[in-house]
């Protein structure tokens, strides 16, 4: 059987080590409520397992962009077939291309642009693993439109129209997701990362994961068994999320909808990674 040529990508080469094309023009901006430290334990593979996942979704399912160690640190995805089920297992890997594609959506290569804030709102023990509850801004995460590759528009708007998708929910998003390092499935031994993640590069150089195992992830939905599931979002934690912003609510709508000349200027890496493993 003939070996298929490859098809040419339209980006350009990657500016940074593990960190795709699609991005070299977008940083993710993080914070954290009081008592919560971006740059060690569990943070970090909080971190980069969110960002993962993000990137994933920009390059349009492609599992090849996850940072070093993210595949030892998730499970496979698991559908909900059945009574019993965990909403929170179905899509711990990122969705891909062929299941966005099931959906009538069609993948075009293009960079994003701009900045993701997403806010640490909660990190807490809970047992054996921990619970994180993200507050999530898509609001200034841009894109070309495929009608109209000279223009912007945020990923929280129909690029047709550039109007709000969701009633405006798809700007601030709540994530929970669930990790332990105490998991019998993660592949590698207890180990310290050597200094404070944080740093110039807007991906690590190495893995961070470290024997992290995330155990359970929602973006916004349903967790818990089938039949039995709870909404991750509540309007008290909507509310918290939209505070948590570095925008204002006007802002942010103001960046959301329509159709821009320019995507916002993405800025340094917050906190960013080292430019050393060591």
């Amino acid at each position: 059987m003939p070996t298929p040529t490859p098809t040419p990508s339209s980006l350009p080469e990657p500016l940074f080590s593990n960190y795709p094309a699609e991005a070299n023009e977008f940083r993710f901006h993080w914070s954290a409520a009081p008592g919560i430290d971006l740059t060690g334990g569990p943070a970090v593979p909080l971190r980069a397992y969110l960002e993962s996942m993000r990137l994933a979704a920009f390059a349009g399912g492609d599992p090849s962009v996850v940072y070093p160690g993210f595949m030892h640190a998730t499970p496979e995805n698991q559908p909900v077939s059945g009574p019993g089920d965990l909403f929170q297992l179905q899509f711990v890997r990122p969705k891909t291309r062929a299941q966005y594609e099931a959906n009538g959506w069609k993948y075009v290569e293009r960079q994003v642009y701009g900045y993701q804030p997403t806010h640490v709102l909660g990190l807490e023990p809970l047992g054996d693993h921990y619970r994180a509850t993200l507050c999530l801004g898509a609001y200034s995460v841009y894109q070309n439109p495929v009608n109209d590759p000279k223009k912007f528009v945020s990923t929280a708007a129909d690029e047709s129209t550039g109007e709000l998708r969701a009633g405006g929910r798809d700007a601030v998003q709540v994530w929970r997701i669930e990790l332990s390092d105490r998991e019998p499935r993660a592949a590698t031994p207890p180990s310290a990362l050597p200094q404070p993640q944080m740093g110039p590069l807007p991906a690590p150089v190495d893995d961070v994961f470290g024997n992290w195992f995330i155990t359970g992830i929602s973006q916004g939905e349903l967790w818990g068994p089938s039949g039995q599931g709870e909404d991750v979002e509540t309007p008290e934690l909507r509310e918290q999320c939209e505070a948590a912003m570095p925008d204002d609510a006007a802002t942010r709508r103001a960046m959301a909808t329509g159709f821009h000349k320019a995507p916002p200027p993405h800025g340094d890496p917050i906190p960013g990674w080292p430019a050393a493993s060591g």
